[in-house]
């Protein structure tokens, strides 16, 4: 267990440690290394620290040794500090140059899956063939960088499984850099989503857990691997005897395959058919491109009324994170989901 240095600047070091349990507060110090100096006195940053990472700014280093940070947990009894947590090697400060040369922080968003956030960074010169080296972190205290990706071709790469309440952060550099490339400053960080509560609640009566995936042979696929991760979840009503509905039908086919081709991944919809008959919704859903609720499942009529389906087509957007209902009808509505995951004007749906 031991400090852990999470970036550095030319003249800022930020500095993480682990949570120490029923602490109430830390006291974090450091020194200047010397050359000639190693028993100088430890400065004290601060002794009323609740978490467990800070900033140190304003720091010079002419020589370039570094410095030592140490820090002490005071506990709930009041029980004075006896024991430091420290480092081995000093941490040490960027030069102006490293500072100007290394990469923006990459930027982070959801990845549209369950768990996973979609990590993207700008082209750097440096790069020997195009590749990047990879690092991520949990959030928590004391939780150190790990690579994913040592020599990774491309610009943006979505990772998976990251389940952690507290989060996490991505930096990236140029692979094959003599001498190794300063990584960049850390991303956001992400909380990622999985099949969320509000979901879970309105899709709780699947028969079997699963909505069917379209295709040549519709298969069905678990709920959080058809729903988690998802931004907005579009609800839609609709049956191959409606006119109006085979007029939309298209309409809507074609902005969901746009989404798709931008590898957008953040939007699922879901058809709730009001068919008849199950002949006339297989027939009806071969031409359609996304999720399904069975014929048979009673959670499709449920579906409907808690919507209050009076009339068809019916594209009812609801919020990912928590089911509430966004847009009541987004027929005829403007409508842009972008890599944000906002809701815009720039789509005409009609």
């Amino acid at each position: 267990m031991s400090i852990i240095l999470l970036d550095a600047e030319s003249d800022k070091l930020l500095v993480s440690w682990p949570a120490v349990p029923n602490a109430t507060k830390y006291t974090l110090q450091y020194r200047r290394v010397g050359s000639d100096d190693d028993d100088a006195p430890f400065e004290t940053l601060s002794d009323k620290l609740s978490g467990t990472q800070a900033r140190k700014k304003n720091l010079t280093d002419e020589a370039g040794l570094g410095f030592l940070f140490r820090v002490g947990a005071t506990m709930k009894d009041g029980e004075e500090i006896t024991s430091w947590t420290s480092h081995d090697e000093p941490f040490k400060l960027l030069t102006r140059e490293q500072e100007d040369a290394r990469m923006a922080a990459p930027q982070v968003g959801l990845g549209g899956v369950s768990h996973a956030a979609l990590v993207s960074w700008k082209k750097n010169a440096s790069a020997t063939d195009g590749k990047y080296e990879i690092q991520m972190r949990e959030n928590s205290g004391g939780s150190e960088w790990t690579t994913i990706a040592a020599s990774f071709g491309g610009l943006e790469v979505r990772k998976k499984n990251l389940t952690s309440k507290d989060g996490y952060q991505f930096r990236v550099r140029p692979a094959g850099v003599d001498g190794g490339a300063v990584f960049s400053p850390s991303s956001e960080t992400i909380v990622t989503l999985g099949l969320s509560d509000g979901m879970k609640r309105l899709f709780g009566t699947l028969e079997q857990g699963t909505l069917l995936k379209s295709g040549h042979n519709p298969q069905p696929i678990p709920l959080e691997e058809a729903l988690g991760g998802k931004e907005f979840v579009l609800l839609y009503a609709s049956a191959s005897w409606c006119g109006p509905c085979r007029q939309f039908t298209p309409m809507l086919t074609n902005w969901y395959q746009q989404l798709t081709a931008s590898n957008n991944k953040n939007v699922e919809v879901v058809f709730l058919s009001a068919d008849h008959d199950e002949s006339g919704f297989q027939q009806y859903y071969k031409k359609m491109p996304w999720m399904a609720v069975d014929f048979d499942d009673d959670t499709r009529e449920q579906l409907m009324a808690h919507i209050r389906v009076t009339g068809i087509p019916r594209l009812c957007v609801l919020d990912g994170k928590t089911g509430r209902i966004i847009e009541d009808n987004a027929v005829g509505q403007n409508l842009d989901i972008n890599d944000g995951g906002r809701l815009g004007p720039d789509s005409h749906l009609v």
